[in-house]
This record gives C-alpha cells, structure tokens and sequence, in this order.
C-alpha cells in the first residue's frame, strides 16, 4: 500500500520514512548531497567587498524561491530552464575613488579585479607581459597575462590569467562560475610560488621563434608550458627572475653582461660532433642558493667578454656535465625530497590527529548531552516488518487486546503510521489509548460516561464565575465611559472603590482571588480562539468554536494556578477536530499538556531541547554547525521554539501533524525516547544542508528562512 505524502514545511518527504530516535538510527540521518564547491579567488579583504546584486523586480528572494533552486540543482537542471526567480548571485565590486564617474566603470569591474591579482600593495611587479600563450587541456593554446612579483616576504610568484577574463565585461559572480563560459577560463589561472622551483627548462629555435618556458618544482612536477613571443623576451622575463631572485638564490648557469650591458644567454661548450642537427637552444636553469660553491670556470668559456650568439645554423647546444653540478643538484633535491616527506608526514599525522580529536568530542557530546535522549536497550524491528494500522488490524486489536498485539499497534504506529479508508475515525479510537487515557485492554464506554458527566458539571461551575467576569467587565466599561464624560470633582470621588463596611473574610478574599484569576485567563483565551485556525472548515462553523472555547475554559478552571498560555489552543484544536467530543478531548489535552507544560515560558524544558538540538548538529552536520557554533544557542536556533512547543502544528497541515504526532506518542509508549521530536527538528534543518550552505547563511539569515517556512500556507 502506498503512503501518502509528507510535507515538511512543503517540502515532501515520504511519511514512511521516520527519522527513529534511537542510537542505532543516527547514523541514518543522512546528509544530502553536497553542492559543488566553487574555487575561490584569492583577494586581499581590502581589494573588495561583496553586495548582494538586486533582482529585476527589486525583490529578496523568498524561502520557498531558494528550497526550488536546490532542488532544480539536484536535479541537474540548468539556470536557462528555470521558470522561477533565483537567488541574487554574490557580486565583488572595488572600493576605489574616482573623480570622475565613468560609464565604463561597471564595465570594467572584473578586469579590476583580475588587475588586482596582479597589482597590489603587498608585493612589486618585476616582469609583466601580455599575449603569453599557456596550453590549455593539454593541447589548445590560450593567451594570456603574465607576471612576476615579489611578495613582501621576499618570495617570487608567477602569475598568468586568460585574455577572456582580462577583457571580460561582466562579472566573475556566482552566476558565472557554475555554468557560465568564463568558469573554465577561471580553472586555468596559474600560481606558481618560485620558491619550490629547483629548474628552469628555456627552448627556443632562435630569436626569430617564440621561447617556450618549463617550471619544474622539487617533487619532479613540471608546470604547463609557457609560450613567450619571439624577440628577447625570454632574457628579459630571465633578467627579471634573475634580479628578484637576489641575494638570496641565483640562476646557475647565471645570465651574462654583453659589451653594452644587457643580459643575454650564457653561451656554453659544444657537446655535439661534426653530425648535423637542427638548431635548437636548449638551457636548463637551476636555481641555487647563493652560500653554495661558484660554478667551475670549466662549465663557461674562458673569454673576459661574452662573444655574440651562435648563429641558427648551429648545432645544439646544452650544459656540460660536471662534479659541481651533480653535487649541487643532488644537496638540492635530497633537501627538497626530505622538507617534502617532512611535510607530508606532518599532514597525515595532522589530518589523524584532528580526526580523532573531533570523534573523541562528538562522543563526549554525544556522553554528556545526547545519551539520555534514547533508551539503547529498546527493540526496534525494521520499517520493512510492519504494515499501517488499518481497520481490520484496529479490529483485531480490540477483540484480542493482548499485550502481543498492543507492542504490534505501537510498532506499526512509529513505522507506518494510521492509515485506512476513515483514518479519523480509526484515531478517534485509538489515540486515547496512545496517549494513555484507557488501558489496552480496557473498554472505553464506562469511563466515557464519567468524563461526560464531570465534564457538565464542571461547565456549570466556571460558568458562575464567568457570568461574573461579565457583570464586572460591564460595570468597569460603564465606569470608563461616565469618568471620561465626568468633571474632575466627580471622577476624584469615585475613586474610592472599598467598602468600610463590607467583610474582609478569608472566604471573600479567596472568592475575589479565584474571579481575578479566572477573568484574566478567560480575556486571553477569547483572543486565541477567534484566531485558532480559521482558515479550517471546522471551525468556519461557530458552534465548534464554542466548543472549542468551553473545553478551554474547563481545563483552565481545573488549573487555574497554572492558567492559561499562548498557544495551548493550537495543541487543543487537532484533538477536537479528530474527536468531535469535546468531555474526550478534554482529557486527552490534560494527558498532553502534563508532557508539553514543561516547554511553555518559564520553565526550563525548551532550553533542555534547544541545547540537545544544537549538540545533534554539532555530531550529525558540522557544517551547519559551523553557522551558529559562535551564537547562543537560544538565540541561534529561536526559531525551534514554536517547533517543540506546538510538536510542529504550526509548520505542517493537519493531516502531516496528525502523523508527527502519533509517531512522537508511539516512541514514548514504547520507551525509545520521550525527545522524538527534536530529532523531527534536527531532520527538518538538515534536509534544508544544500539552501543552508550554498547561500551561507548566517543564524539571522536561518531564523528568517525557517520562520517563511513555517509561515507559508
């Protein structure tokens, strides 16, 4: 038989698939899936600042707009098919001063930025140059800007961005990055820190071909190829490299000075024969550090002056091997290998440690806060054991109440639900025995007749005490209007209310006492039930409004010192709804308010939830931990207040509380947990992890959204 379908907080979710609180349910509280991290910029704070770009209509986008557009990203579907408003992306605007305003300004903000990751006060731009080709996916060449800077502490970086994104018009906002064609572009900049280079690969034909530039970092890794333009530009980006990298480091073979001095290629020994070969120049750069032993006079010709470039028709030419060399490169590569290995035992060690410093703390969490919540010694049987509670199964329970049969109907209750062709009337009779009412294998008849009677009876007391609550608010009206219509002598004369004469008994003091009490709880509750659901049929009609209004009346009057609060007309209206019988609901509210009055202001149950709520998140999602680990947890997760203290009456329809209820009835009977419904709670943030972590809210961006939730009809 198929279910039917769930909304929690109009999002479906199958009915049959409870959230169990129990110990060995918790690890099934799954995660959903996690969205596609973008790769993030790298830009000083003071480069710029984020604002939230307005939409067309000028309007945020609501809660019900962002749990769409989680779903359509689940689902694969693009932006351009979507119907429906989206999230205002995040967009990176300068803060810099201009004298005049430009309407290229707007225009040109992604270039500022992509101008920023080369510019900026914390380091010197040594060598930059444009149209630097680098081979994009292995094989297409893109052009793009190159630069050298050195960083403040001392260190060089290299740096190439795309022409696209140089000359790109719009934004590199969010919109952009997930499907947009400048999101490969954006995957392809190149960061290259020198200081984990050891060699530098040039080769170039002559100078009439471009020069192609090979980084090769100590763990072997060569970087892609960078592809320089014919002419010097190699020397000049080497000359560059080669002065940045001083004291500290030097290229070996070092650049020479010419005759007119500028800096051109070494020009080393000949180490090919009288065989001809394609002319190709080929260098290999090392970088040293300066503290190491000088080159060989050997490696260089012996001539005081450089003499002019082979010509192109020479043959190849490379470094010659010598003892320096392969001594300097291997100290360098074995430190670098060693500082490598260092490192990565460093991570690894690391990554154990925290891992096993964050199980250890959601177990003390989970110790200290969380393991009260369940009773691990509870037999749960699998959802897939049990079927509805039915009408023939709530029939079969009646004519053989066996304690078999009762541990059947609570499990069938937490698994599945009450379901059947007349549901209502099958929880009409089965919730008084859920909450406890009547015993299982007691008959209701007997003791529904007492209810009834003591019912009436009761009426008929408080409703002496209500004709008097009139008379007096009729008086005190009549009294307003004649001191507002009087002179001032008069209105000083009436002042004086009391009686010399009139008794002062304990009796009559008692009497006056229990009016007073009485007439401030009937007042508030006259408020909420005018307001109590009148969107529901049931009570459209005014005679279940008074109903509504006499049980109300008749619990209050038999707990009169704990009266009336906000909010116990919405846990009273289900029970009327279902029963239709106002002596049986008021019991069944009784039974039910001895569970929730706990939670209602000034008393300490509903800090006890929202802190067993925040130490589930904390164990079950960390990220959205994360959001509110730093805010008090009232104030954090204030938006769960109503959830525990109406069991989510106010976040789902009626037919969805009726089942969250009878679940949370069911855990208790069958000593799982009384706490069911913080774990409801915890189930309806997490479902929520994609809307929450995409747009990073913060915990006043949380209250908002779940509070829109729970409001929309």
């Amino acid at each position: 038989m198929t279910s039917p379908v769930c909304k929690v907080f109009d999002k479906p979710i199958d009915s049959n698939q409870k959230i169990v609180a129990c110990s060995n349910k918790l690890s099934q509280l799954k995660k959903l899936t996690q969205m596609n991290t973008q790769e993030k910029q790298k830009v000083a704070p003071c480069l710029v600042t984020y604002r939230r770009m307005s939409t067309r209509c000028e309007q945020e986008t609501t809660a019900e707009e962002l749990v769409e557009g989680a779903q359509r990203a689940r689902n694969g579907e693009t932006n351009g098919s979507s119907s429906g408003p989206t999230r205002p992306p995040l967009s990176m605007t300068r803060q810099v001063s201009s004298i005049a305003a430009s309407v290229e300004r707007n225009g040109s903000v992604s270039r500022d930025y992509v101008f920023s990751l080369h510019h900026s006060c914390k380091s010197t731009l040594l060598y930059g140059k444009n149209n630097v080709s680098v081979a994009m996916n292995g094989s297409e060449f893109a052009k793009g800007y190159m630069s050298l800077q050195k960083n403040y502490d001392g260190n060089l970086s290299l740096k190439w961005v795309p022409n696209q994104l140089m000359h790109a018009s719009s934004q590199p906002s969010s919109g952009h990055s997930n499907n947009g064609e400048f999101s490969n572009f954006w995957k392809n900049t190149i960061n290259i820190e020198m200081r984990d280079i050891i060699y530098i690969h040039l080769h170039q034909k002559g100078e009439s071909s471009p020069a192609c530039l090979t980084f090769v970092n100590c763990e072997g890794v060569q970087s892609a190829p960078f592809q320089l333009p014919a002419g010097q530009h190699s020397i000049a980006f080497l000359s560059s490299l080669e002065t940045g990298l001083a004291p500290l480091l030097r290229l070996d073979p070092p650049l020479w000075t010419g005759s007119t001095k500028e800096k051109c290629l070494p020009r080393l020994r000949k180490r090919s024969t009288a065989i001809a070969s394609p002319a190709m120049l080929d260098y290999v750069f090392r970088l040293v550090r300066t503290s190491g032993v000088e080159p060989s006079p050997d490696d260089i010709e012996e001539t005081s002056a450089p003499s002019p470039l082979p010509p192109i028709h020479d043959n190849c030419v490379s470094l010659p091997n010598s003892p320096y060399i392969i001594d300097n490169v291997d100290s360098i590569v074995n430190f670098q290998i060693g500082k490598a290995c260092q490192s990565m035992r460093n991570q690894i060690m690391a990554r154990a440690f925290y891992g096993w410093l964050t199980y250890v703390r959601h177990l003390r969490t989970i110790r200290t806060h969380l393991l009260h919540l369940v009773n691990t010694k509870a037999v749960i049987c699998g959802d897939d054991d049990f079927e509805p509670v039915d009408e023939a199964f709530w029939k079969l329970c009646r004519a053989e109440p066996t304690k078999e049969h009762e541990e059947e109907f609570l499990q069938r209750v937490y698994w599945r639900g009450i379901e059947g062709v007349n549901s209502k009337e099958i929880r009409r009779m089965a919730w008084p025995y859920l909450l406890g009412l009547f015993e299982w294998d007691e008959h209701p008849e007997a003791k529904m007749e007492e209810f009834t009677q003591a019912y009436w009876q009761e009426i008929d007391e408080w409703r002496v005490l209500e004709a008097e609550v009139r008379r007096r608010d009729e008086e005190a009206f009549r009294a307003a209007r004649a001191r507002k219509a009087a002179s001032p002598v008069r209105e000083e004369s009436c002042e004086v209310f009391e009686d010399p004469n009139e008794p002062t008994c304990s009796n009559h003091y008692d009497r006056e006492n229990l009016i007073s009490l009485f007439r401030a709880n009937l007042h508030r509750i006259d408020k909420d039930v005018e307001r109590c659901d009148r969107n529901l049929m049931f009570f459209s009609n005014k005679d279940n409004l008074e109903s509504l209004r006499r049980v109300m009346y008749t619990y209050v009057r038999r707990n009169l010192e704990e009266g009336y609060t906000q909010g116990m007309c919405d846990l009273l209206a289900p029970l009327l709804v279902t029963f239709e019988d106002e002596a049986l609901t008021l019991e069944c509210f009784s039974i039910l308010m001895l569970r929730q009055r706990g939670k209602f202001p000034q008393r300490p149950g509903m800090s006890k939830c929202l802190l067993n709520l925040r130490s589930l998140i904390q164990v079950v999602d960390p990220q959205i931990y994360a959001l509110i680990a730093d805010i008090d947890y009232a104030q954090a997760l204030s938006f769960a207040f109503r959830w525990f203290l109406l069991d989510f009456k106010r976040e789902l329809s009626y037919e969805c509380t009726y089942k969250v209820w009878e679940t949370i009835w069911a855990a208790r009977s069958l000593r799982i947990t009384d706490e069911f419904a913080i774990f409801f709670g915890l189930a309806a943030i997490t479902n929520y992890h994609d809307v929450l972590i995409t747009n990073n809210f913060d915990y006043t961006d949380m209250i908002k959204f779940f509070n829109e939730l729970g409001a929309t009809p």
